[in-house]
């Protein structure tokens, strides 16, 4: 029986968030077998970047919920992932956990090909921000296959019942259970990275461009009809297994250098070590 995980990372109930995923859930078959999971509901610690999770098969030795998400994440066939845009950004619990993803770095196999779709909701137009870049990125760090991803724009808890927006919502769902590519029919910008969909790019003054989520390079060409972007072919993306390996090989060789160099290091950083300048918490 195939099961579907919907990640939840908004603290709202019955909110606009959860109220897709469950949409979402609601048009899949009686026989698929559904879970949920609020993100704001799990005890999940900031990263201590103390590198203990390097090198590879060694868990993250803080002691909170995040290995229950994991398990859940193995589990699954397929994951739904909703959040709130706030500040122009995903909510607060995607980049807590997308924080502690290095422990996943070696572990691509346990998650690679789970397809999955996400689902953004925005209050005020024009404020969508990086929102649905960061939780695209946050289910490609886990290695999973992202197929589709919505956008829309409602404020008032339940305004995100509407017809287009159901239909958008089933549409997605059904891409779970059925043969798909990557949809970025959603983002209304033309100007996207072929790669991974994102719209946030940087262009040089030379015409060059690259996309800050995934690192794809290529070029902008002016046509009789405006612009064209054109990238440049690449063997793997950052977000591919491949990608994830060359990542924690090189974060490894920096726990190494640190290593080698903790002493003269130490000697560097002592001189700032007499400035206390903090601010007192009053009990």
């Amino acid at each position: 029986m195939m099961k579907v995980l919907g990640l939840v990372a908004s603290p709202r109930k019955l909110g606009n968030s959860e109220i897709l995923v469950k949409a979402m859930m609601s048009f899949l078959p009686d026989t698929v077998e559904k879970e949920m999971i609020r993100l704001t509901d799990l005890d999940i610690k900031t990263c201590k970047a103390c590198y203990s999770c390097l090198p590879e098969e060694r868990n993250c030795i803080l002691k909170d919920d995040l290995g229950f998400l994991f398990e859940k994440l193995k589990a699954a066939d397929a994951v739904i992932i909703a959040s709130p845009c706030y500040a122009l950004g995903p909510h607060t619990s995607i980049k807590m956990i997308g924080d502690r993803l290095l422990s996943v770095l070696a572990n691509s196999k346990d998650y690679a090909n789970k397809k999955c779709i996400t689902a953004i909701v925005y209050g005020v137009p024009g404020w969508e921000g990086y929102a649905r870049e960061a939780v695209n990125n946050f289910a490609r760090f886990f290695h999973l296959d992202v197929v589709g991803s919505m956008i829309a724009q409602a404020a008032i808890p339940g305004e995100v019942i509407r017809q287009d927006v159901m239909a958008e919502a089933q549409s997605l769902a059904l891409k779970l259970i059925q043969p798909a590519t990557v949809d970025n029919s959603s983002v209304t910008e033309a100007l996207i990275c072929q790669d991974c969909g994102s719209s946030v790019l940087q262009f040089s003054p030379s015409g060059s461009i690259r996309c800050v989520m995934c690192n794809a390079h290529g070029t902008m060409q002016t046509t009789k009809d405006g612009y064209r972007l054109s990238f440049t072919p690449r063997s793997h993306s950052r977000f591919s297994p491949a990608g994830s390996e060359e990542h924690g090989q090189l974060l490894q060789s920096l726990k190494s250098k640190y290593i080698a160099t903790q002493q003269e290091l130490s000697e560097k950083r002592k001189p700032y070590s007499k400035d206390d300048w903090w601010v007192k918490i009053e009990p």
